[in-house]
């Protein structure tokens, strides 16, 4: 056996078929197991992985304890990693999902060229499910290609549904592993001290954030709390031989909770409860999170969708040559020109980026309208790569096919002008106060005439200069402060 899935999941009724076929789709050349650790759901999720064992009885495996085994998925996880057979583990958590039916063929490929590489990892789209944040890449441009454990120490790049490891790197599981309160970053680190970790910077994932996730619910002071006291317990149980590594981190993320705290009770002594709070930042950063408040992000990533007019006619194909890394293109079929009526529709994206799923061929009405690409997801490696359309209205009568197109990577405001714009839109949408922390101070000053707005338009309820600024966005803009 090549490989191992380990799929854990716990209330993901919701999630688990879509992580499941994921997994179903990969083609390899090898032989692959999925074994599954259920952990004693209260929701339909427990019914739904015996419909698919049932239905794959040679592919998968389950692990149904009869209790919850609790503490996260780091009890079930380990029981699984027991019993699997492959040479190499992959992780997914019932809640994510792969996007590319060739993710463990490029994984166990690089491992194969790669001995001196304990585990590998690829990009990933980090997806939140509230809206609260614009989807981003989990990795940004300067993730490094080859990382080493002391790498791995300062934070966790990896994320748990784009790991694959070898599994002879980590050996038995100590004892001590399923009362971490994290799955994978302590997994990540017992594996490192035997190789390094290789990354493949294409994204084959989408990671999940939602309000049931262990760690998604935290708000930001409970999360440097955990990982202060992660670092200290996984220090000791490694008998202090990071101790040179670990410490400065420790007292780094001891000095950021600091902060964290002083603006929590700037924003508990500024704000009244429940209030809508516009938070600053980068977006390679979490979102601030505080007790009590809705947070939202500022300023918006995402780009503008563009629509055009890509061809026409009641037949034919036609190709695509500019299908860029990172973006997703919807190709629509319509009827007369007008875009009276839509027909079909397909999605194609590079690097497998797929957010949705686009008919499979036999969905394909063969005397109906239909359009498809192939190839989809193109192939990467160039910056841009192509496809070709092919479609037809299924009568004869007039199509035309506009293309939109939604650029995935990150995008902040071109100038101030846009910047403002943002900012008035969400307050528009019931944004009440922008809190701006002292670690986005440096954003703001690259848009100065949003500095200007704010500071003729909305009142400044705190200014901590080591600390944060608060300006209250409930008066309309044109008052302008005396």
């Amino acid at each position: 056996m090549k490989v191992s899935v380990l799929v854990t999941t716990y209330n993901h009724a919701r999630y688990i078929a879509q992580a499941l076929d994921s997994v179903l789709m990969q083609k390899t050349d090898f032989e692959y197991e999925i074994n599954i650790g259920e952990d004693c759901s209260i929701d339909r999720t427990r019914s739904i992985v015996l419909d698919f064992q049932r239905r794959n009885p040679g592919k998968i495996r389950l692990l149904l304890p009869a209790e919850n085994l609790g503490n996260g998925a780091n009890r079930i996880f380990a029981r699984s990693f027991e019993l699997a057979q492959g040479k190499y583990i992959a992780m997914l958590d019932g809640d994510d999902y792969w996007t590319s039916p060739v993710k463990l063929q490029k994984q166990v490929d690089f491992l194969d060229a790669h001995p001196e590489c304990a585990l590998c990892f690829h990009n990933a789209l980090r997806i939140y499910e509230d809206g609260s944040h614009v989807p981003v890449p989990y990795n940004f441009a300067d993730q490094k290609q080859i990382s080493s454990l002391e790498d791995l120490w300062q934070y966790n790049f990896i994320a748990t549904c784009t790991a694959m490891f070898r599994k002879n790197a980590v050996g038995d599981l100590p004892d001590w592993y399923s009362d971490l309160m994290f799955e994978d970053w302590p997994l990540f680190i017992l594996c490192a001290q035997h190789g390094n970790i290789g990354y493949i910077d294409e994204f084959l994932g989408v990671y999940r954030i939602h309000g049931g996730g262990l760690w998604s619910r935290l708000d930001t002071i409970q999360k440097l709390e955990a990982r202060i006291a992660f670092y200290e317990m996984m220090n000791a149980k490694l008998d202090f031989r990071f101790d040179h590594i670990v410490k400065p981190l420790v007292s780094a993320r001891r000095k950021e909770l600091a902060a964290a705290r002083s603006i929590a009770e700037i924003v508990e002594r500024t704000l009244p409860p429940a209030a809508v709070v516009l938070v600053m930042s980068m977006a390679n950063q979490d979102l601030r999170q505080f007790q009590g408040y809705q947070a939202r992000v500022f300023p918006d990533r995402s780009s503008k969708p563009t629509q055009r007019l890509f061809a026409s006619g009641s037949a034919g194909s036609a190709e695509a040559s500019w299908i860029a890394a990172g973006g997703t293109y919807e190709f629509r079929l319509y009827r007369g020109r007008a875009q009276d009526e839509l027909l079909a529709s397909v999605t194609v994206t590079q690097n497998a980026t797929r957010l949705c799923s686009p008919r499979s061929e036999q969905e394909l009405r063969k005397s109906g309208p239909f359009i498809k690409a192939s190839p989809n997801p193109v192939p990467s490696g160039t910056e841009l790569a192509k496809t070709t359309l092919s479609w037809d209205t299924g009568d004869g009568s007039l199509g035309v096919v506009y293309v939109f197109v939604n650029d995935q990577r990150v995008h902040y405001p071109a100038d101030s002008t846009e910047a403002i714009e943002q900012l008035e839109t969400l307050r528009a949408k019931g944004g009440e106060f922008l809190l701006v922390p002292r670690d986005a101070f440096e954003l703001l000053e690259e848009y100065p005439r949003l500095k200007e707005h704010l500071e003729q338009h909305h009142q400044l309820l705190a200014s901590e200069e080591d600390t944060c600024l608060i300006y209250d966005l409930r008066e309309a803009p044109d008052m302008v402060k005396g």
